[in-house]
């Protein structure tokens, strides 16, 4: 242990608790990257720069843990884990998004059918509350902060660090990419692997109708002979190669970041998926950070114009979990009611009940459906937003809450533990420094 590294955590967690503690009134945390997709209103709130606490503290390659820094992002966080044979157990697919991020909201990926969401990963956390103090928590010390700080997105208080659980990993990664025609049958498939994995990552995409491609992942030591990685850090999307490929060799680098050059494939609403806007950009620009300096710099003034040269749409960007046995039911619907395509299919486990603000089931796996894109619509404005809630509650499943949500209150609490919530709240925040849950995801305050 660097004894170094952790006075230095605790003297930039100080100076930030300081700040909240001698500030007025409403605060909000000032930071330089942001996963969000939901309107935020102009607000006078007291800003809390917390862009400082973005360190890797420590990595105990014998204990496979991290301890780090609430801002600090994923991809900070591969590069110091991967030298030691090591990487997150669940790494979320966008270089930006940070970890007190990835916990405070449900952070997934393809190693999620082994361990389950991001907070599930968790071992302890440092909390940032409203009036300065830093509450350290776990499953065993303050467990009904530990349990209620996930899908709380700040407004409980901030994760200053986090001690997280690391797995060992391999130079490389062996894929292979295998056609459905019948959803049932990808859903099955994706279940046994949930029950008895026999391979170490496992996603799909649904493309069109009749068209699943399920992508397993294994961690080899070695390529075969006369085999080199492929790459699609520039101008290759691997969201193509998956229709074009049976079998396909990565690093482990680039197979953890393999959707963060295209985003997925939202590339194409910039004009990045075109070869020569590729070139232009060139390698390093090719990244979810670009996109969203984009996204942010849309909302401005004078790309809002813009919006008056293309067909009315509405901006559907969300992920839902469905119970595994209910999902073929609820991509049917969906297809046929909202229609955007591809469509990221992530399965994953629960392995512990207790996770207030996100209660799930843990007896049966999770189904993941990631869609982001425009939806032309000639309906009052959140329709299709609206229309996605009522699906995911039809086919009892769960929804994120960092993309736009259209709840009414009551509704809202009836997905999420109101008495918990509110308990924590006078806990953490008796004087509402930091806007309410429902305030923050839904009004966008």
């Amino acid at each position: 242990m660097s004894q170094a590294a952790w006075n230095a955590y605790r003297e930039r967690a100080d100076k930030m608790a300081a700040a909240l503690a001698g500030s007025d009134g409403r605060v909000r945390l000032r930071k330089p990257t942001s996963n969000l997709f939901r309107p935020r209103k102009q607000s006078a709130n007291s800003q809390i720069d917390a862009a400082s606490l973005n360190h890797v503290i420590e990595i105990d390659a014998d204990a496979r843990v991290a301890e780090v820094e609430g801002m600090t992002t994923y991809a900070d966080l591969v590069e110091a884990t991967l030298p030691h044979g090591l990487a997150p157990a669940v790494v979320p697919e966008l270089k930006s998004i940070t970890i007190g991020g990835a916990t405070t909201g449900i952070g997934i990926e393809s190693s999620a059918f082994r361990y389950g969401l991001v907070h599930n990963t968790v071992e302890e956390l440092d909390v940032l509350i409203a009036d300065g103090r830093v509450l350290t928590c776990s499953r065993e010390q303050r467990p009904e902060l530990f349990y209620g700080f996930p899908n709380s997105y700040g407004s409980l208080g901030y994760a200053a660090r986090v001690r997280l659980g690391l797995i060992p990993v391999s130079p490389y990664v062996r894929l292979e990419h295998i056609r459905f025609a019948e959803p049932e049958a990808l859903f099955a498939a994706m279940d046994a692997e949930c029950a008895r994995p026999t391979c170490d990552y496992l996603e799909a995409v649904y493309f069109a109708p009749g068209e699943f491609v399920l992508s397993r992942a294994q961690l080899i030591e070695t390529l075969p002979a006369a085999t080199e990685p492929s790459d699609y850090t520039w101008m290759r999307q691997y969201w193509k190669s998956l229709r074009q490929r049976r079998e396909d060799y990565l690093t482990i680098h680039d197979y953890l970041w393999r959707w963060d050059t295209d985003w997925f494939w939202c590339s194409k609403n910039v004009g990045a998926q075109l070869a020569p806007v590729r070139l232009l950009l060139g390698r390093k620009r090719l990244s979810s950070v670009t996109y969203q300096k984009i996204m942010r710099a849309s909302h401005r003034w004078p790309l809002r114009l813009l919006q008056f040269l293309r067909p009315r749409t509405e901006s559907v960007i969300q992920d839902v979990d469905i119970p595994i046995a209910n999902a073929a039911d609820f991509l049917a619907d969906f297809e046929a009611k909202i229609g955007i395509r591809p469509v990221w299919i992530c399965p994953f486990v629960v392995p512990e009940g207790g996770f207030s603000l996100f209660s799930l089931r843990t007896d049966t796996p999770y189904i993941n459906f990631g869609f982001w894109d425009m939806v032309r619509s000639d309906k009052p404005d959140g329709y299709y937003n609206a229309l996605v809630e009522e699906l995911v509650a039809g086919h009892g499943g769960k929804k994120s809450l960092y993309s736009r949500n259209t709840y009414d209150e009551s509704a809202f609490w009836q997905h999420y533990d109101r008495e918990a919530y509110q308990a924590l709240k006078r806990e953490c925040d008796p004087e509402g420094r930091f806007p309410g849950l429902y305030e923050k995801t839904v009004q966008g305050r």
